[in-house]
């Protein structure tokens, strides 16, 4: 369906439908700007717009990262800034300021959480530039610290049994004496998993 008025040329029409052809054919996704909705040959572009460094990162990791630094411009300067690129990373980072631990002044740290998933020399030299790139001039990464938690099953299991007897002895002319037997168990079974995995996991 032609939207040309009906003077128009038949030259006209025909430039009409060759440029509604090109129209079709254009990919959108190569197009936009949105990093979980672009393609993927986009997203280098996006990461160096954005001064982040997505190489060695899977595809779903580098567009969480790309859009994490899109998020973190407006909070430049400010801890949310480097806990949203810092988490895209890795969901078990955390950032702790100075006075959180009792460090010296303006001084932070990285905390990650080393025991539902592996640890890189790549993703931790990625976390450190990350780092250095989104925090505020003032501020000095102290340290990365890696915490590898152990996980220990406890099973714990008390029984108490107790009763009372009463004797009654006819024409005793004594108090009546009472006695209770009490009985009491007690089980403790502990278990300490600690999972370590292989370089580069």
């Amino acid at each position: 369906m032609s939207l040309l008025p009906a003077y128009m040329s038949d030259l006209w029409r025909c430039y009409e439908q060759m440029s509604s052809e090109d129209r079709q054919s254009i990919n959108v996704g190569l197009v936009s700007t949105d990093p979980f909705l672009c393609h993927n040959s986009v997203l280098p572009f996006l990461a160096w717009e954005c001064d982040v460094d997505v190489s060695g990162l899977d595809e779903q990791t580098a567009r969480g990262v790309i859009q994490a630094a899109i998020n973190a411009m407006q909070y430049a300067g400010t801890v949310k800034a480097l806990v949203g690129p810092l988490t895209a990373l890795s969901e078990y980072a955390k950032v702790r300021e100075w006075f959180e631990y009792g460090g010296t002044e303006y001084n932070f740290i990285v905390e990650i959480d080393s025991s539902q998933r592996g640890l890189s020399n790549t993703l931790v030299s990625k976390l450190e530039n990350t780092a250095y790139k989104q925090k505020n001039v003032r501020s000095n990464l102290e340290s990365i610290k890696i915490n590898m938690l152990s996980k220990g099953e406890m099973n714990h299991l008390l029984s108490s049994t107790s009763g009372e007897s009463t004797t009654v002895y006819p024409y005793f002319p004594d108090p009546i004496e009472t006695s209770a037997v009490q009985y009491i168990g007690a089980a403790y079974h502990d278990v300490d998993t600690t999972t370590i995995y292989p370089q580069g996991a």
